[in-house]
């Protein structure tokens, strides 16, 4: 069979008039350069970097431009310590043995010579080298004990965080600057179905279907496309740039800074936007409230993905975030729940996203 070469020809520039017609029809949104702030992102892209939805009689809905970029989403596979705690505890054990019977050494000589306990300079020199190396030991079991709590800790969690994987936003979004509030679900629905009661208090006790209701009465009322974040979404927003455990950070007071957790919330939810916000100004993405996603939960797959929206079902939608009642191990970036979309809890609230417009030419 023989093609002519005009057909060809022709073949070729329907492609290329198609490829034109695409491009023009949607350009596509530049991705965050891992280092702008989003002031500098909104203004390469011609966007506000907030916005205030209207949800009537003086409610206001506050959302934050949160860019197109890549993450690594997930938790990587945990790496054991390379030192073992027993070189550690061997040098605290046999330095504190030394200089302990450095001690005993002169107190005997100095009742055998009936007179008080004298240091010679080589004497003294020689105890604070022992004490000093039991010190070091002594500081170094502690690090390493430390280091292989997390270690264990991190090998808990499970296979639902891992493998850590390249995903892809192509389009920026607006996110929810804070969890939705009582005072905001009570204005677009009608009622408060919270426990712990407050107008700036994140609503809880609301089923994934109970935030899905709220943000298409909110779509409705501002004339925005309000949704559920996906869980690409929620985890990209919420680690704002961080490969940490938490957007504060890695260490055990970290997540003090961010989230109300079981240790400190006093068992009850509190008004959002207390604690540290994270590099693009979002608040209370750790703890709280545990936050509805869109997805339908199911392991991570491996390899690179774009623009994720999870399997087409299953038996729970994704929970993001952890909650006031929970450890600080439910709170990180990584950490994933789920839970039946009927189900209603007092731990559990969520946050909105707003679409933004295709980009224009």
């Amino acid at each position: 069979m023989t093609i002519s070469p005009r057909f060809l020809l022709l073949a070729l520039a329907c492609l290329a008039a198609s490829a034109f017609a695409v491009e023009m029809a949607a350009p596509t949104w530049p991705l965050w350069d891992g280092h702008e702030s989003i002031e500098q992102y909104a203004k390469r892209t011609n966007l506000p970097p907030t916005k205030t939805l209207d949800l009537g009689n003086g409610v206001n809905l506050e959302v934050v431009l949160i860019p197109a970029g890549k993450f690594v989403m997930g938790a990587p596979d945990p790496v054991a310590p390379k030192v073992d705690v027993f070189n550690e505890q061997l040098i605290l054990v046999l330095a504190g043995a030394a200089a302990f019977a450095l001690v005993v050494i002169i107190v005997v000589r100095s009742e055998h010579k009936r007179r008080r306990p004298q240091f010679s300079l080589r004497w003294l020199l020689v105890f604070v080298i022992t004490v000093g190396f039991a010190m070091l030991g002594g500081f170094g079991w502690w690090d390493v004990a430390a280091a292989w709590r997390r270690y264990e800790l991190a090998r808990s969690y499970g296979s639902v965080e891992r493998p850590a994987h390249e995903v892809t936003l192509t389009k920026p979004f607006y996110t929810g600057k804070y969890e939705v509030t009582q005072e905001q679900y009570a204005q677009v629905m009608g009622t408060n179905p919270s426990q712990f009661k407050g107008a700036s208090l994140p609503v809880e006790t609301v089923s994934w279907d109970d935030g899905s209701a709220f943000c298409k009465k909110g779509s409705e009322k501002t004339g925005q496309t309000v949704r559920l974040p996906t869980e690409a979404e929620w985890e990209f927003a919420c680690r704002a740039g961080t490969i940490t455990t938490y957007y504060t950070g890695d260490g055990e007071a970290d997540p003090g800074r961010a989230a109300w957790y079981n240790a400190n919330s006093k068992n009850t939810t509190h008004s959002v936007g207390q604690k540290t916000a994270n590099a693009w100004g979002v608040y209370d993405m750790h703890g709280n409230v545990w936050e509805w996603c869109q997805d339908w939960l199911e392991e991570y797959k491996p390899g690179a993905v774009v623009d994720p929206q999870g399997p087409p079902d299953g038996q729970g939608r994704v929970l993001r975030g952890g909650s006031w009642s929970h450890h600080p191990g439910d709170c990180r970036s990584a950490s994933r729940g789920g839970g039946d979309p009927g189900n209603r809890n007092h731990v559990i609230g969520f946050r909105v996203v707003v679409e933004v417009p295709p980009r224009t030419p």
